[in-house]
C-alpha cells in the first residue's frame, strides 16, 4: 500500500477528475459581457524606488535605501534608481549617508518614507539648493492598482503616487514665496476609491511643505482572485452572469469591475485550462471589501498508462502534474493498488513540460502489482506552497494476472497467443482461447492493424472479466490508447445482420447479460458496416460491466437505425471516447451517437466524451447526439463534461423533413431525474434544429445553482431553432444558449432561447444567458428569449439576461424577450432583457390569455424596435386579467407615434408604480385612452392629468427621469446604474423582493434602499 492515510475524498462510480465545468469557448461568453471584458492581472512588483536629485553642485552625495540594503553615490542632479527592488507591501526608506562637499552643501529629503503600493515609487526628491523648496506631505489607505494622478495648479506639474501609505512629494522645486494648490485629478481603482485632500493649498515661507495630507477610503471592492497550478493554458470565470476574466498566470488577478459594498458575488467557471481541474475557495458572497478567493487549479495532466486502462505487475506509473512536485509529494495516497511483498515504493522525479513536474512510481526491482481491477486515490501536494490536488482523483486500473497477445502483422490463429512471440491474428479467438476468466483479471493485447470483427464469428463478443487493449506498438512495446490505430472494421457485413432489428441489432462488438465483471474496451478504432436495418459500434444488452474508455466508434450506415453506441436495460460507462452515430438511410430512419432504452431507471456515466449523431439520406430523418428512448426513467447526473453535437442535415429540398437535435429524452421517461450540467451542446442545421428537447415531465434539472451547460443551435434551420424544447416545466440554471436563425420563404419559422410548450406546469428558469437568434419567413417569423405556456403561481423567470436578433416576417411576427401565454401569479423579477428588432412587433415581455395576478418586478426591458408605428412596447398585456408592475425600468427604443411603454389592452391593473418609463412620450396605453402626463404623485394621466390612470397608491411614484445606465440602448446595452443616475432610480422605498440580478440578498442595498430595475445599485447617485 503506498500509504496508510488518505485525505478523504468524494468521487462518483470509479474514477476520473472530479472537475465539473465543460469547456466553453471564449467567444460565446464573450458576447454576454462585450461592454466589459478584459483581461485583469495584479502585478504585486517587484517595483523600483527612484529619487530626483536637484540642486547639487557637489560631489559624494550617498544615498541609502533601507539602512543599506542598497546605496547610491551621486555626483550630479538627475534620476536614479536603487537596484533592488520590492514588492508591494514592504517598506522603503530612503536616507542621506553622506552630504556632497566641494563645495559642502546640505541636502534634504522629502517623500523619503512608505509602504510599497502598486506601482514604481517616484515620489521622493533630494533638495540641495538651500533657496529652493520642496512640496509634499502624507497619504493613508492607499489601495488601488492604478490611478492616483496629484496635480499642482500652480504649474501644471503631475505625480502619480503608488506610496500605499507614508510620505510623498512632487519632484520639482520651487521659491520661497510660490504658491500651490494640490488636488487629486485621478482617483484611483481596484478598488474604487476616494482620495480627500487636507491642506492642499499655501505659500512656500523658506521650507519644504510636508503638511499636505491624503486619505484615500474605499467605495468599491474589487473580486481578487489568486491562482495556483495553473502549469498552461486559461482559466475563465465569470461574475454575476456578466462579466468574465481570463487567467493565464499564476498570482493576483482582479476582475476589471469594482463591487460596492453589501452587493452581491456569483463566480462560476466558465473554462478551465487543457487538462486541468480548477475549484474555486468561495463562489458566492456579499461584498464588505477586497474580496479574496483562491483558485486551486493543481491537477494531474497526464497518466501513464492512461487512467482506466492497464498496468503491467512491473510497469512504472509516471504522473505529470501542472506545478512542481517532489518525491514525497504523493505519500498521502492510497487504495488497493499494492504490490505483493509490500516493500516501499520507488518515487522518482523526471521532467515533461519543466523542472520535477513529473512523479514516476515504480515496484521495488523484486517486488510487483497485485494483480486485479485497482485503484488508487491520489493525495498530492505541490511542492512551493504546499497546495493539495484541486479535486479528488482516483485512477483505476487493470492489473491482469493472464494475457493474450493479438497482432495483425504477425498473428496466427494456430498460435496460443500467450506470449508476444506467438501472438493470435483475431481478436475472438484470443478471447475464446481463456475458456473464461473466473479471476475477472484477464486481458488481449492488441497491436496497431486492422481486425475484422466478423473474420470468426458474426462480432466480437465480449466475456465477463476479459478486457480488450488496442494501439499497442509492433512487439508490444508500449500501449498508446490516444493513437486509436487498432482498428476493428467490419468489411463484410454478417448474414444475420439482414434481420438485424431493434433488440438484436448488426454490431461489431456485443456484450450481454453474461457479463457481470468489469470489461474495459480501450484503445480502438471501431467501424462497422453498411446496410442492415440496425447497425451499431458497440451493443450492450442488459449489462452494466462494460467500461469504453478512449475509443473512436462510428456506427456505420443503418438503413433504419445507426448509432455509435445501443443499449438496453444497460448502463453504459463512457469516458473519453470519440463517438459517431454514422448514417441512416431510408425514410423516417434514426441516427444516434449513443441510444439507450431501458425498461428500469438507469444512471449511466458518460464523461468527457466528443459525442456526434449521425447523419441521413431520407426523407425524413431524425438525429441526436444522446437519445433516451425508455419506458422508465434516465438519471442524468452523471452525463458531464462531453461536447455533443447532432450534426447538419439537408433543410431545403421539398418533402425533406430533418430532425437535428443534441440531447433528447422521449415522451415515456417521466422518472427521469437528476442535474444535468456541464455538457457542450451545439445542435446541427435542420428543419428543426434542438439543443435539448425532453418530450415528458420530468425531475431533471437543467444546469445547477454553480454550473450550467453551453447549448449553440443551429443556422438557418427551415422551421424552428430552439435552445430547449421542453414538454413540461423544469428547474433551468445558468446555461448559456446562443441562438441560431431559422428561414422560410413560405411557411413560419420560430427561434425560441427556452420553449416549454404545455400548461399547468411549474418552473424555474433563472441566471441563464439567451443571445442571439434570427427567424425569417415569407409568413410569420417569431423569435422569443422564454416562450412559455400556463406556468402555475409557484413558477418564477428571474436574474436571466437575453439580448436578441431580430424576427420578420407577415401577419403576427414578433421579437420578445418573453412571452408567455396564460400564466398564472408567479413572479418575473430581476431580468435584463434588450429586446431585438422585427418589421412588425417588437415587444420586451408579452402576455397573452387569461391568467391571475402576475408580478413583474425589478427587471430592466427595452422595447426592442419595429419598423411600424404602434408595434413597439416594452410591457404588452392581451387580457382581461390583473398584473402587478412594479420596481422596474422601462426603455421605449422609438418614441414615435403609437408606440409606448406599457400596453394593456382591457386587463384591470393592481398595481404599475415605481416604475422608470423612459422615451416614451405614451407612458400607459390602456383601452381606450393614451396616458401621456406623469401628474401628481407619479401617477400616468390622460388629458392634462384629468383623467388619472388608478389611486396614487397603486399607480404612483413613477419616473420619466433618463436613468443614465452605463448604455441605455446600442448593440449591446449596458444596463448597470451610473453616477448620473438619478438617486429617485436607485435609492428607492419599494421594498417588495429580497434579491436582485447580482444574487440573493441584496435588496435592500447597504444604504438602505433599493434599486429600480435589475441591478442593485449602492454607489454615489445624482440627487
Amino acid at each position: 500500500m503506498i500509504c496508510k492515510s488518505f485525505r478523504k475524498s468524494v468521487f462518483i462510480l470509479f474514477f476520473l477528475f472530479q472537475a465539473c465545468i465543460p469547456t466553453i469557448s471564449k467567444s460565446i461568453m464573450q458576447s454576454v459581457s462585450d461592454y466589459l471584458q478584459l483581461k485583469s492581472i495584479l502585478n504585486t512588483g517587484p517595483y523600483t524606488i527612484s529619487v530626483k536629485v536637484s540642486g547639487l553642485l557637489g560631489s559624494g552625495l550617498t544615498l541609502s535605501l533601507n539602512s543599506g540594503q542598497a546605496t547610491i553615490t551621486v555626483n550630479s542632479d538627475g534620476d536614479y534608481q536603487f537596484g533592488p527592488k520590492l514588492l508591494t507591501g514592504e517598506n522603503f526608506n530612503v536616507t542621506i549617508t553622506n552630504q556632497p562637499i566641494l563645495p559642502n552643501q546640505t541636502c534634504s529629503i522629502n517623500g523619503g518614507m512608505g509602504v510599497v503600493g502598486f506601482g514604481n515609487i517616484a515620489t521622493i526628491i533630494v533638495n540641495c539648493d538651500p533657496l529652493r523648496y520642496s512640496i509634499g506631505g502624507t497619504i493613508s489607505g492607499l489601495d488601488g492598482v492604478t490611478g492616483l494622478v496629484l496635480t499642482n495648479s500652480f504649474d501644471g506639474s503631475t505625480l502619480s503616487v503608488a506610496v500605499a501609505s507614508g510620505t510623498f512629494a512632487f519632484t520639482q522645486t520651487y521659491v520661497s514665496g510660490s504658491t500651490y494648490n494640490v488636488s487629486v485629478t485621478t482617483q484611483p481603482n481596484h478598488p474604487v476609491q476616494n482620495c480627500v485632500v487636507t491642506n492642499p493649498s499655501g505659500t512656500i515661507a523658506s521650507a519644504n511643505i510636508t503638511n499636505i495630507a491624503i486619505s484615500c477610503t474605499s467605495t468599491a471592492y474589487p473580486i481578487e482572485i489568486t491562482s495556483f497550478g495553473i502549469g498552461s493554458g486559461t482559466l475563465i470565470l465569470s461574475n454575476n452572469g456578466s462579466e468574465t476574466i481570463s487567467i493565464t498566470t499564476n498570482g493576483i488577478n482582479r476582475f476589471a469591475t469594482d463591487l460596492p459594498p453589501s452587493s452581491t458575488y456569483n463566480l462560476q467557471i466558465v473554462s478551465v485550462p487543457t487538462n486541468h481541474q480548477c475549484v474555486l475557495s468561495s463562489t458566492s458572497g456579499t461584498v464588505a471589501g477586497t474580496v479574496s478567493i483562491q483558485a486551486n487549479c493543481f491537477s494531474v495532466l497526464d497518466y501513464t498508462p492512461r487512467n482506466g486502462g492497464i498496468l503491467q505487475t512491473t510497469e512504472s506509473l509516471r504522473l505529470v502534474f501542472s506545478a512542481e512536485v517532489n518525491t514525497g509529494s504523493c505519500a498521502g495516497s492510497s487504495g488497493t493498488l499494492n504490490t505483493n511483498l509490500s516493500f516501499p515504493i520507488n518515487f522518482a522525479l523526471a521532467t515533461t513540460n519543466f523542472t520535477n513536474d513529473t512523479l514516476v512510481v515504480t515496484p521495488a526491482p523484486t517486488d510487483s502489482w497485485v494483480t486485479g481491477n485497482r485503484s488508487l486515490v491520489l493525495n498530492c501536494l505541490s511542492n512551493v506552497g504546499s497546495n493539495p490536488l484541486s479535486t479528488s482523483v482516483t485512477l483505476t486500473y487493470l492489473v491482469p494476472s493472464t494475457l493474450r497477445y493479438v497482432s495483425d502483422a504477425s498473428g496466427n490463429d494456430l498460435n496460443d497467443g500467450l506470449t508476444p512471440a506467438t501472438p493470435k491474428r483475431n481478436i475472438q479467438p484470443a478471447i475464446d482461447s481463456f475458456g473464461g476468466c473466473p479471476s475477472n483479471d484477464c486481458a488481449v493485447l492488441v497491436t496497431q492493424g486492422s481486425y475484422d470483427p466478423a473474420a470468426v464469428s458474426a462480432r466480437i463478443q465480449l466475456v465477463s472479466g476479459i478486457s480488450l487493449f488496442g494501439s499497442y506498438e509492433p512487439g508490444f512495446t508500449q500501449w498508446k490508447p490516444t493513437d486509436k490505430d487498432s482498428t476493428i472494421l467490419m468489411d463484410m457485413v454478417p448474414a444475420f445482420c439482414a434481420t438485424a432489428n431493434s433488440i438484436n441489432p448488426c454490431a461489431s462488438i456485443a456484450a450481454d447479460s453474461s457479463v457481470t465483471a468489469t470489461t474495459i474496451i480501450s484503445g480502438f478504432k471501431i467501424l462497422s458496416g453498411d446496410n442492415a436495418p440496425y447497425m451499431t459500434g458497440v451493443f450492450l444488452d442488459s449489462t452494466n460491466s462494460v467500461r469504453i474508455i478512449d475509443n473512436t466508434i462510428n456506427g456505420g450506415t443503418g438503413t433504419s437505425v445507426s448509432s455509435g453506441i445501443y443499449a438496453i436495460n444497460s448502463t453504459p460507462i463512457l469516458i473519453r471516447n470519440q463517438i459517431e452515430g454514422g448514417i441512416c438511410t431510408a425514410n423516417n430512419c434514426n441516427s444516434s451517437g449513443v441510444y439507450m432504452t431501458s425498461a428500469a431507471l438507469i444512471a449511466p456515466f458518460i464523461v468527457g466524451n466528443t459525442i456526434d449523431s449521425g447523419k441521413g439520406a431520407g426523407t425524413q430523418v431524425t438525429s441526436r447526439g444522446i437519445f433516451y428512448n425508455g419506458s422508465v426513467g434516465l438519471d442524468v447526473t452523471n452525463i458531464r463534461l462531453n461536447q455533443i453535437t447532432s450534426l447538419p442535415l439537408e433543410n431545403a429540398i421539398p418533402g425533406v423533413t430533418t430532425l437535428s437535435i443534441a440531447f433528447d429524452i422521449s415522451s415515456l421517461s417521466n422518472s427521469s431525474t437528476g442535474v444535468f450540467a456541464g455538457n457542450q451542446l451545439v445542435a446541427g442545421t435542420a428543419n428543426t434544429s434542438i439543443g435539448i428537447r425532453i418530450q415528458s415531465p420530468t425531475g431533471i434539472q437543467i444546469g445547477s445553482a454553480v454550473q450550467g451547460n453551453s447549448i449553440t443551435t443551429g443556422s438557418a434551420a427551415s422551421f424552428k431553432s430552439n435552445g430547449m424544447l421542453l414538454n413540461s416545466g423544469h428547474t433551468i440554471r445558468n446555461n448559456y444558449i446562443y441562438l441560431g436563425s431559422a428561414t422560410n420563404a413560405s411557411f413560419p419559422t420560430a427561434t425560441n432561447g427556452i420553449e416549454i410548450s404545455s400548461g399547468g406546469v411549474t418552473a424555474i428558469i433563472e441566471r441563464n444567458t439567451i443571445i442571439g437568434g434570427n427567424a425569417t419567413s415569407g409568413a410569420k417569423a417569431t423569435l422569443y428569449g422564454i416562450n412559455a405556456t400556463s406556468f402555475t403561481a409557484t413558477s418564477s423567470i428571474s436574474g436571466n439576461y437575453i439580448r436578441l436578433g431580430s424576427a420578420n416576417g407577415t401577419g403576427a411576427s414578433m421579437v420578445s424577450g418573453i412571452y408567455l401565454q396564460s400564466p398564472n401569479g408567479f413572479l418575473i423579477a430581476n431580468n435584463w432583457i434588450q429586446n431585438g428588432s422585427s418589421n412588425v412587433y417588437a415587444r420586451g415581455i408579452d402576455i397573452t390569455g387569461v391568467f391571475s395576478p402576475l408580478k413583474i418586478y425589478h427587471n430592466t426591458v427595452s422595447s426592442g424596435t419595429s419598423s411600424v408605428s404602434g408595434n413597439e412596447a416594452v410591457l404588452q398585456i392581451n387580457s382581461n386579467s390583473s398584473v402587478l408592475v412594479e420596481n422596474n425600468i422601462f426603455l421605449l427604443n422609438d418614441n414615435a407615434g403609437n408606440n409606448a411603454c406599457i400596453v394593456d389592452l382591457v386587463g384591470p391593473q393592481t398595481s404599475i408604480r415605481f416604475n422608470v418609463l423612459y422615451n416614451c412620450s405614451n407612458l400607459v396605453y390602456k383601452t381606450p385612452l393614451y396616458y401621456t402626463d406623469l401628474c401628481a404623485g407619479g401617477v400616468p394621466g390622460s388629458l392634462g392629468c384629468i383623467t388619472p390612470l388608478g389611486l396614487s397608491s397603486n399607480f404612483g411614484d413613477n419616473l420619466t427621469l433618463d436613468p443614465n445606465l452605463g448604455l441605455n440602448f446600442g448593440v449591446v446595452a449596458n444596463y448597470i446604474p451610473t453616477t448620473a443616475t438619478s438617486c429617485l432610480i436607485t435609492k428607492s422605498t419599494n421594498n417588495i423582493i429580497a434579491d436582485s440580478y447580482n444574487g440573493v440578498g441584496t435588496r435592500p442595498g447597504g444604504d438602505g434602499f433599493v434599486s429600480l430595475g435589475a441591478i442593485e445599485y449602492n454607489l454615489t447617485c445624482t440627487p
